[in-house]
């Protein structure tokens, strides 16, 4: 199925939903969620494809071929044999810059008042007044960012603040998702105190309806036409929204205990999620309109991160040392 029949796939979905009611306040038992503990390797399968040695790993984005790996004050940004052969770039980055957010061969992070960007040919950054500490960075090269401290969002063109708009409350991660030529960008962010998950209409300054993601919402990444994919670590759920016009819960799946990563596969056409309580990632399938596994196979313990290629390897992260894993198509169990 081409992009075209995702998007049809995605609007025949959308026709048949309703408008989700207002959000609830969160009770005591949601949001604030966390990877929870892998059990040791010896205890579940050996990971599928290569693992090779690796210092920590708190966060994995890929932008085309192009890979940024975070282990501790370090940004390792090149190719996945770049990556793996100790050749990428590296940055160094500090405590007070937030998530990687990737787009169209860029990665961003917001460190307080300096907007940090990073491609192949090198890094860049830009200057606020007041700080943030998330971000991230449309198709046609506006930064939106804002702030885990207050309740703002900021439209950043060519390096100058454009406009200013108020959003639910605070933001603990921005993603922009592409919606094809010609259209502008998606763009949302998430909170992670109240596990929402809110839409922002960022070229006209205003911000757009909230939902509810879950019980405790873990990573979120951008998939095609708009569409936005999280893990609901605490309620072992896939949420699959769509943004067109305004953001809608389109698809919810259950899945293995814990996921904490998510990442959409182009060419397999799958999103995958992956538990760190099962050393697991499971790949799942949306061509229906109703999510169904397709694929699955055993990770690194305490795999927080996982990125998807253009040609459908998938890299995973462990945030406790065991290794970068990496699975390419043919390693695949289906």
């Amino acid at each position: 199925m081409k992009k075209a029949a995702v998007a049809a796939t995605l609007v025949a979905c959308l026709a048949a939903c309703q408008s989700e009611p207002p959000q609830p306040e969160a009770s005591a038992s949601m949001g604030n969620a966390t990877p929870a503990p892998s059990p040791a390797s010896t205890e579940t399968a050996s990971p599928a494809g290569a693992v090779h040695p690796f210092a920590a790993i708190s966060e994995i984005e890929a932008s085309g071929d192009l890979l940024a790996v975070r282990t501790g004050s370090t940004l390792h940004v090149g190719t996945l044999d770049d990556i793996v052969d100790g050749t990428a770039a590296t940055h160094t980055l500090d405590d007070a810059c937030g998530a990687l957010s990737p787009n169209n061969g860029t990665f961003v992070t917001a460190c307080g008042t300096d907007i940090r960007l990073f491609t192949a040919k090198g890094a860049d950054s830009v200057t606020l007044d007041e700080p943030a500490s998330a971000a991230a960075v449309t198709t046609t090269g506006e930064i939106i960012a804002a702030s885990g401290d207050d309740s703002s969002v900021r439209v950043i063109r060519d390096g100058d603040v454009e406009d200013t708009f108020t959003v639910a409350r605070e933001t603990d991660r921005v993603v922009a998702a592409q919606n094809g030529e010609g259209s502008p960008d998606s763009v949302v962010r998430v909170n992670n105190f109240d596990t929402t998950i809110q839409d922002l209409d960022w070229r006209a300054g205003r911000q757009g309806g909230t939902l509810r993601a879950g019980l405790g919402v873990g990573k979120v990444a951008a998939a095609p036409q708009g569409t936005i994919l999280a893990a609901d670590t605490t309620g072992s759920q896939l949420l699959v929204y769509n943004t067109d016009d305004v953001i809608r819960l389109q698809m919810t799946a259950p899945v293995a205990d814990s996921p904490w990563a998510v990442a959409w596969d182009v060419p397999a056409e799958l999103a995958w999620v992956a538990s760190t309580s099962t050393n697991t990632a499971e790949g799942y399938s949306l061509a229906t309109g109703v999510p169904i596994k397709t694929a699955s196979f055993p990770t690194v313990a305490d795999a927080q991160s996982l990125a998807a290629l253009p040609d459908g390897t998938l890299v995973l992260g462990s945030a406790t040392g065991e290794g970068l894993q990496v699975v390419a198509p043919s390693q695949l169990e289906r």
